[in-house]
């Protein structure tokens, strides 16, 4: 019983310091690099639903990892396995919003100083930061490794689909043939295997 209290305090501790981690760098380098963080009460008044959808499940995925841990209804493997995704999307994030640097913005709109980014990470797919939250998802979802985690991580994949839907409409009313240009010759989320 005290083993498994002590691999409970471990696994909420890893889970708190990677989510943190995972959180923290993009803003921390959003800022570095110039970037006006809106306050909630920006983002709130903004009305975009697809934000709102996306922290919903993310909260839910989070809670849901926390009681599962909380109340040992976990797979151990499961939950080590879980910690790679969540790790993975540090990184990924952190190089998205290194390249993206000054025009990363939470909405799915873009700013009018906005240049389109084709270089980086962003030279292999168009949505880093979404595939770094996808990531994110599947490692709490792992983590809990219940029927609500996946309920959870796919009602998650629905509302990312619908977020990068309106970010497209909105980059190509932006950008016109040159995101469409971009679009055709960078995958949306998955980036291409190199052939020989």
């Amino acid at each position: 019983m005290i083993k498994m209290m002590e691999t409970n305090n471990v696994l909420l501790i890893a889970l708190v310091a990677c989510l943190l981690l995972n959180n923290y760098i993009g803003l921390y380098i959003s800022r570095k690099h110039g970037t006006k963080i809106p306050r909630w009460s920006s983002i709130v008044k903004s009305k975009d639903y697809t934000f709102y959808l996306i922290y919903i499940f993310y909260i839910a995925l989070l809670v849901n990892a926390f009681i599962s841990i909380l109340k040992e209804e976990y797979i151990f493997l499961l939950a080590l396995l879980g910690f790679i995704p969540i790790l993975l999307s540090a990184y990924i994030n952190f190089v998205a919003r290194r390249d993206l640097a000054k025009y990363w913005t939470p909405f799915a709109s873009t700013g009018k100083e906005q240049k389109l980014i084709k270089t980086g990470i962003y030279a292999k797919v168009r949505h880093p930061i979404y595939l770094s939250g996808l990531i994110l998802s599947l490692g709490l979802t792992l983590i809990a490794g219940n029927l609500y985690g996946l309920l959870f991580f796919i009602l998650s994949l629905i509302a990312f689909a619908t977020r990068i839907k309106k970010e497209e409409k909105e980059l190509i009313i932006r950008f016109g043939e040159e995101y469409k240009q971009y679009a055709k010759e960078t995958p949306l989320l998955i980036p291409k295997l190199k052939g020989k």
